[in-house]
């Protein structure tokens, strides 16, 4: 069981970071504050979509 966890973290890695290189790719040519914005955005979103999946507390 544990191989086959390796395996599929390795693959799953894998594409995330295949996927991180192509956005730096097109990254390249934007200007900073661009890249700072949809930096800002994409990090704003995966925050917004954790509090959304997050248990909720009883009260």
């Amino acid at each position: 069981m544990r191989i086959g966890h390796m395996i599929v973290s390795a693959l799953i890695h894998g594409l995330i970071y295949g996927a991180i290189f192509k956005v730096f790719r097109l990254f390249r040519h934007m200007p900073l504050g661009e890249v700072l914005a949809v930096t800002a955005g994409g990090i704003g979103t995966l925050w917004l979509l954790s509090l959304l999946f997050r248990p909720r507390r009883r009260r």
